[in-house]
């Protein structure tokens, strides 16, 4: 028997974090935690294996790994959370898979939100995907509020 608050609840845009070696556990477990708590689906995407390991050694076993090729954003309403927070932003930005799913992302239909400091990758996002509007964590926005804003722009954008 389902429940009936599940029954009545909004199709919602579907949120993938991509996360490598190296990330930082606060930024991925943050977002993983307040999507979940505000009811809104996502799942994270590791670039090879789905067991991750953290800056501090942090195993997190990854919902997908990107080999399994998770979502279409190319045809799928869908954010893509870049947490560029540890190693993670650079493992990103040197990921050839990374780019051209980005490339992906700017003709299609999915959007994309870059966190934390590293300016290099916020960069390269903006160069691809110029066609799509992409979402920035600023430097004197805390990430908190970071998480706060596009948590809220995602539940009334459905």
């Amino acid at each position: 028997m389902s429940l009936p608050y599940r029954n009545g609840r909004k199709k919602r845009s579907q949120s993938y974090i991509l996360i490598g070696d190296g990330f930082d556990e606060l930024e991925v477990i943050y977002f993983l935690h307040n999507f979940r708590q505000a009811g809104l689906s996502i799942k994270s995407v590791s670039l090879f294996d789905k067991l991750v390991y953290s800056r501090q050694g942090v195993g997190l076993k990854a919902d997908y790994a990107l080999a399994d090729k998770p979502f279409d954003p190319s045809g799928e309403d869908c954010w893509l959370i870049l947490p560029s927070g540890g190693r993670n932003g650079e493992a990103l930005r040197h990921d050839a898979r990374v780019k051209s799913l980005l490339m992906e992302f700017n003709t299609g239909q999915g959007r994309v939100a870059v966190t934390g400091s590293n300016k290099h990758l916020a960069q390269d996002v903006e160069q691809v995907c110029s066609e799509r509007v992409t979402l920035q964590h600023r430097g004197d926005q805390g990430l908190e509020d970071f998480v706060k804003s596009l948590t809220e722009r995602i539940v009334f954008a459905s």
